[in-house]
């Protein structure tokens, strides 16, 4: 299965993260957890490559670095096509 892209738009137009298409047990459970910091880190492990920038408008290495509202934009169009309940 092809990873998937997924573009942001708005205030980050232009940004991309190429993530996995499908997640292991653990990593749904840790994404499913409630725990900001827990989910965080699961999504992190599911990032191919990314565009991101930081606050400070330069690329950053770690995805976890850039802005909050891109991460959760990005969890929100990936999960979009991808279903996280295990049934």
């Amino acid at each position: 299965m092809a990873n998937k892209v997924v573009t942001l738009d708005g205030e980050f137009a232009g940004w991309q993260c190429e993530l996995r298409p499908q997640v292991s047990a653990r990593i749904l459970l840790e994404l499913e957890s409630g725990q900001p910091s827990r989910a965080l880190a699961a999504f992190a492990q599911i990032v191919v490559s990314h565009n991101f920038k930081g606050l400070d408008g330069q690329s950053v290495e770690d995805v976890l670095d850039a802005p909050i509202d891109a991460l959760t934009a990005t969890i929100e169009k990936w999960a979009q096509g991808n279903s996280l309940d295990p049934k």
